[in-house]
């Protein structure tokens, strides 16, 4: 019970203090799976694009990181071409203090600054390390091809809260 009220507390702060650019939502009222947005950064390969998070909490919450697992297919260091993302908060510095919003703000960090001491896309990561325009290009290729309204609204629409699906539809 009580993990299911820090997640009521952590969606009204997701809802007073949002950014343009994240936007996540419980899918039922369990609290347990939540959908998350992230729009791609500007000035980026990944500008315009839409990219879709899954969240799941553990019964366990805030004491086990949350899974998030990243739908929208990507050309990324730390995201697996299963869409485990991997970044040291969900290893080895995870703390019940960390809320939603914080994550998804380290996730949008990484987007155009991977994080190269923790690969799991060893192509991606030797694509970046070795030659960063032909990273672009494919990353661009991938944001142009997966991360589009019309694919995100193809996949996803059975899933996506009904606000959230509006802002994909609009945006």
């Amino acid at each position: 019970m009580a993990s299911k009220l820090k997640l009521i507390n952590e969606w009204k702060n997701l809802q007073q203090n949002a950014h343009d650019y994240i936007l996540a939502e419980p899918l039922n009222t369990d609290m347990i799976k939540w959908r998350a947005k992230i729009t791609g950064p500007p000035d980026t390969p990944l500008e315009g694009g839409i990219f879709i998070l899954d969240i799941i909490h553990s019964d366990r919450h805030p004491f086990v990181p949350p899974r998030y697992t990243m739908k929208t297919k990507m050309f990324h260091p730390n995201i697996s071409s299963t869409g485990e993302i991997y970044i040291s908060t969900f290893e080895n510095d995870w703390s019940p203090s960390l809320m939603i919003r914080s994550i998804l703000l380290s996730i949008f960090s990484i987007l155009d600054n991977p994080v190269m001491d923790n690969t799991v896309n060893h192509e991606a990561a030797r694509c970046f390390s070795e030659n960063r325009t032909e990273y672009d290009s494919v990353v661009r290729e991938y944001t142009l091809k997966y991360a589009n309204a019309s694919s995100v609204h193809n996949e996803n629409e059975q899933d996506l809260p009904p606000t959230m699906l509006h802002t994909v539809i609009n945006n």
